[in-house]
């Protein structure tokens, strides 16, 4: 588990950092736009997201099973043939897709906001990034596959802390356009990073893509995974757009703007883990011999999860309003109470990834999509019924209940596809986070005053330590982290941490 625990640390390091540049864009963004600007932001990267991944073709998951396997075999022929092939393939791609983009822009506006093409100039200015953002992803995949992790974490760093002073500049210069620009900027810099970053760690003659190698194999070889990324993921995001859209269309982009902050407070603060999958725990997922050693990938990062994860969601929820003004505006207060759902939904949907990237390790990719496309029906469906209703509560609901759906889902389907069991160590992790997570919601919603429910939510997760502590692995996880933050020296024997 070392391994994983180390990319861990390393890719939450950078989330952190990440986490911290996104606070400052955002309050800057909050202040400077309001709740309706952030609406209106959110949903043009939603359209972006979109495009970027239809023009990539969905292959950055292949192109990792492929690289991966060549690098480790020390083959650099065959890791350039297939980046260069792919590299090509995807640059006209993208190119092709920001001019559809500018063309239909006024549709796409309309389709975005139902407001008769008002926005198009938005529309067009943010498909112009577009192959800014595919070609960072290709050096991405490069330091990705062969396990580059501090270099990738490195890369993040310094794009995302340049980023912020690029959106300050041009927030102030030019406002919700300036957002737009800067928004291109990140990935812009991001490119930069990796490139010089492949260059420097993976040799000049794997930086630089070679047209005589291109070959229509090496292509042909990722549409599968091409065709499970593309529909799992623009089924995502069509999801969302769709429902920001009856957002919109219902009570307005400020609404928007609120629900959208929420699901970013939980996306900021839970990036790490996102990170951590795409970098680490894929490629070691596709290079497991037996299912066996799969199944011990499995258990052990969705049990890092199980550790990690709600202490984070409790504290988050049980200071959502102090957040929410600190973060951003005061305005931005309400969104607070989407977090007692969006959060613990949070819980279940990293669980359902966690099972989910075997299936498409194992190149289950029926099975992978389909569960995907059921899910985003579901949520679809249930907020449909709910926001009517309920509002943005009932939205929120909907992602909860959705996503709770999704993760038993994908444990039925693993056990039936690839027949993994969990571990009787993950079913106990997992029943006494979702206690404390329920046992948070409670204390937050039912007690007034945000400090009180505060103390009470950190009583909870010392609790839930305590009780955790009957797993072994959470006490050598607790004895490392309290050594390496001195509380503990290192040649302690302390009993009450024994040693594993």
């Amino acid at each position: 588990m070392s391994g994983l625990v180390r990319a861990f640390a390393l890719f939450s390091g950078a989330s952190a950092v990440g986490s911290v540049t996104q606070v400052i864009k955002g309050k800057f963004t909050a202040t400077v736009l309001g709740a309706e600007g952030v609406g209106i932001i959110n949903q043009l990267t939603n359209l972006w997201s979109l495009f970027s991944t239809l023009d990539s073709l969905g292959f950055y998951n292949g192109l990792l099973r492929h690289l991966a396997p060549s690098w480790d075999a020390g083959d650099r022929e065959a890791f350039r043939n297939h980046i260069s092939a792919n590299t090509f393939v995807l640059m006209a791609s993208s190119f092709l897709f920001a001019v559809g983009g500018c063309y239909f822009c006024a549709e796409l506006s309309d389709f975005l906001f139902s407001d008769d093409g008002a926005r198009a100039d938005l529309v067009c200015l943010i498909m112009l990034g577009i192959p800014v953002f595919v070609a960072s992803q290709l050096y991405r995949a490069m330091l990705n596959a062969t396990r580059s992790v501090s270099a990738v974490v490195r890369a993040r760093i310094g794009a995302d802390v340049l980023s912020v002073i690029v959106l300050i500049v041009l927030l102030y210069l030019f406002g919700l356009e300036g957002a737009v620009i800067s928004y291109i900027g990140l990935h812009a810099l991001f490119l930069g990073f990796t490139f010089f970053f492949v260059r420097r760690v993976l040799g000049q003659d794997v930086a630089t893509p070679d047209i005589s190698r291109f070959s229509f194999q090496e292509v042909r070889v990722n549409i599968g995974f091409g065709l499970n990324g593309l529909i799992a993921v623009s089924v995502g995001l069509l999801t969302t757009i769709l429902i920001s859209r009856w957002i919109i269309s219902s009570f307005g982009a400020d609404a928007n703007g609120l629900f959208m902050m929420a699901i970013k407070v939980a996306t900021v603060y839970l990036g790490g883990l996102s990170a951590t999958a795409a970098g680490y725990y894929f490629p070691s997922l596709t290079k497991a011999a037996t299912d066996e050693e799969m199944f011990k990938i499995m258990n052990e990062t969705w049990l890092i999860y199980l550790y990690l994860l709600p202490p984070i969601i409790v504290i988050l929820m049980s200071s959502g309003e102090w957040l929410m003004w600190l973060l951003f505006t005061s305005e931005f207060i309400p969104a607070a109470m989407l977090l007692l759902l969006i959060l613990p939904g949070d819980l279940f949907r990293v669980s359902a990834e966690t099972l989910g990237m075997a299936l498409l390790a194992r190149k289950n990719l029926l099975w992978s999509t389909g569960s995907y496309i059921v899910w985003a029906i579901a949520y679809i469906a249930i907020a449909a019924y709910l926001m009517p209703r309920y509002g943005l509560m009932g939205v929120a609901a909907a992602y909860f209940l959705s996503q709770m759906y999704h993760a038993a889902q994908h444990l039925v389907i693993s056990r039936l596809v690839l027949g993994y069991v969990p571990a009787r160590v993950n079913v106990l992790a997992a029943l006494r986070a979702l206690t404390l997570v329920a046992a948070a919601v409670l204390l937050v919603r039912l007690i007034l005053g945000t400090m009180l429910h505060f103390v009470l939510s950190l009583l909870s997760v010392a609790v839930w330590a305590g009780l955790s502590c009957v797993d072994a692995e959470f006490r050598k996880g607790l004895r490392k982290l309290l050594v390496n933050t001195g509380i503990l020296p290192r040649n302690s024997n302390d009993t009450s941490l024994p040693e594993i």
